[in-house]
């Protein structure tokens, strides 16, 4: 029962921040114009989808990845206690440093500075995986109304694992650590997000740490 409510909860919750940013284009002032991500954030979020997919790719029937194509901190889902009350980002970071003793702050200063603003996710991650962005155009016909929600969405993108969102990568000063939010969203009891901490080894970056927030 209480997974099911989780499910039904992640899916709401997808859903509101469409509607939001729909009626957001709709009235008032046009939105902030997202920014662009760097390459060095591509190379960071491409290693670890291959890193997290690829053997799930192998004998699994996974064949793509879908990305939604704006970045998302996801800080009102995150930054809240049990009792779903707003907690200050200083007390946040603090946890997070207490669960990964390795998080350098200025990785957390310059992850708090990258997503101060949205930035578009293009195709531009080097995968070993079959890649597409969803836009919200594209998710608003699949999960609106009448829309066919995940049945539909598995229809367009056969054999993938469901909605990936990302933050913006904050660096440590000295460029060796990397650091950002990850969810994603599907059908069934299969959701999840939280926070990876990279490490360069060399020329490439190896996953140091990930930090759980929530599970469906």
């Amino acid at each position: 029962m209480g997974h099911n409510i989780a499910v039904h909860r992640n899916l709401i919750l997808l859903l509101v921040v469409i509607v939001l940013t729909t009626c957001n284009r709709q009235k008032g002032p046009p939105p902030t114009e997202h920014v662009e991500m760097t390459a060095g954030e591509y190379e960071v979020l491409s290693q670890w989808i291959d890193n997290k997919f690829t053997t799930r790719k192998r004998g699994r029937g996974l064949d793509q990845v879908v990305i939604f194509d704006s970045t998302d901190s996801d800080d009102d889902r995150v930054l809240r206690d049990n009792n779903g009350q707003p907690v200050p980002w200083g007390k946040f970071a603090d946890s997070l440093r207490a669960k990964a003793s390795s998080l350098q702050q200025t990785t957390i200063d310059a992850y708090r500075k990258a997503n101060s603003l949205p930035a578009s996710v293009r195709p531009q991650l080097h995968l070993s995986i079959h890649c597409q962005i969803l836009s919200l155009s594209q998710s608003e016909v699949i999960f609106g109304r009448g829309g066919g929600m995940w049945p539909a969405f598995y229809k367009q993108f056969p054999h993938s694992q469901g909605l990936l969102t990302f933050s913006r990568v904050g660096f440590s000063a000295d460029g060796t650590q990397a650091f950002f939010y990850y969810g994603n969203q599907c059908e069934g009891l299969c959701g999840v997000g939280g926070y990876v901490i990279m490490q360069k080894q060399g020329n490439s970056w190896e996953v140091d740490r990930e930090i759980a927030m929530w599970v469906s």
